[in-house]
């Protein structure tokens, strides 16, 4: 849950999923180009802060700022909503206060920020209480995290028609330009440019501090040491490249499709979705000759087939064999993909070819029938 830390009364959340698009590399990404969410959101309210709180239930001793809110922003980005704060678009005056606070938060906890002044980009990690790696010095600099304020601000920037500054982003703003006064500032005044020049520079140094950690071969692990900026977690970390590719769409001034949070609504309370409640009966027949002491599985999307999982996965029957069959009661009215399996003295073997697909009806029962040749 993302809750806004702010002044302010305090509304109920609504929430949304949005995908993410891989995106296609750029001339600079060079360094990278070879190794190439459900969101709830809360706009609750305290007197002080400035920033969106992750509440993760980690404990006290969490404060809850942290990249998730920042991705948050991203994820949720809509460039018809405009400056909405409501659904935290990138431009909005919470989204960018919550940016300056977070980022902050790392300048004086890493060694390789010394020296760094404030209106300018600094190694960033998932949040500053981290203790990944469960010994001294705990927190660690996180590629996607730093990526994700470049990419925050650049699709700011490709948002602004104008700039608005409130009382709630004013610190932002008069960090990178100091001159800047709450108001709204037109493209035809030299305000506008000199403030979009410094929100461009400030993004790109998140590119460049990220450059400077990545070693030659242009790998990426999950995270760098504070104090030495040397790769160290996972290596060649997926998400660590997808933000590569997702900064690098908005730097090119790629917008991601519209999904309709122009003019959303906060409802007055905040309730969890309660998924489909009809199910159907699903009888899958599969026609599979097997060899003593194998099994049929089956696996899919959806929790009734384990999503995927091949440890989980509901054995069919061979009471009919060589047809093998089960029945099960999975969501009306949903798309599901699936696929069958052997198992047999802990080997997995899944059958070949593209992933089964169904969609289920609204009511009633339906048999599949199969063949695994």
């Amino acid at each position: 849950m993302l809750c806004y830390v702010g002044s302010g009364s305090g509304a109920g959340g609504i929430p949304w999923v949005v995908a993410l698009p891989l995106h296609p590399s750029l001339p600079w990404l060079a360094p990278w180009e070879n190794r190439t969410l459900v969101v709830v959101a809360d706009q609750g309210a305290r007197p002080t802060g400035g920033y969106i709180t992750a509440s993760t239930g980690s404990g006290p001793n969490r404060s809850g700022k942290d990249s998730n809110t920042v991705l948050a922003s991203t994820h949720t980005w809509d460039i018809d909503a405009g400056y909405d704060a409501t659904t935290f678009q990138p431009c909005s005056d919470k989204a960018l206060s919550n940016l300056k606070v977070y980022v902050d938060s790392f300048r004086s906890i890493y060694p390789i920020n010394q020296g760094i002044p404030p209106s300018s980009a600094v190694a960033v990690g998932r949040y500053p209480e981290d203790e990944y790696t469960r010994k001294p010095p705990n927190t660690v600099g996180n590629y996607l995290s730093t990526f994700s304020i470049a990419e925050q601000l650049y699709d700011a920037l490709l948002t602004w028609e104008f700039i608005e500054v409130t009382e709630i982003s004013l610190a932002f703003f008069r960090q990178l330009w100091p001159n800047t006064q709450t108001g709204r500032y037109y493209q035809v005044g030299w305000e506008y440019w000199q403030i979009r020049r410094a929100v461009k520079i400030f993004a790109d140094g998140f590119i460049e501090i990220a450059a400077k950690y990545t070693p030659s071969d242009g790998s990426l692990s999950e995270q760098f040491d504070r104090q030495t900026g040397a790769p160290t977690s996972a290596c060649d970390l997926t998400w660590s490249y997808a933000s590569v590719l997702t900064a690098g769409d908005s730097f090119a001034g790629v917008r991601p499709v519209n999904w309709g949070a122009k003019g959303l609504v906060v409802p007055s309370t905040c309730t969890p979705n309660p998924g489909p409640k009809v199910h159907v009966a699903v009888t899958f027949d599969v026609r599979k000759l097997t060899n003593f002491g194998e099994n049929v599985y089956i696996a899919g999307s959806v929790d009734a087939l384990k999503l995927w999982s091949p440890v989980d996965a509901p054995r069919l029957s061979p009471e009919h064999y060589p047809i093998w069959t089960i029945t099960l009661e999975l969501p009306a009215s949903t798309y599901i993909e699936y696929k069958y399996l052997l198992k047999f003295d802990g080997h997995v073997i899944w059958e070949p070819g593209p992933n089964r697909k169904i969609s289920t009806p609204a009511n009633g029962s339906i048999t599949l029938h199969d063949e695994w040749l």
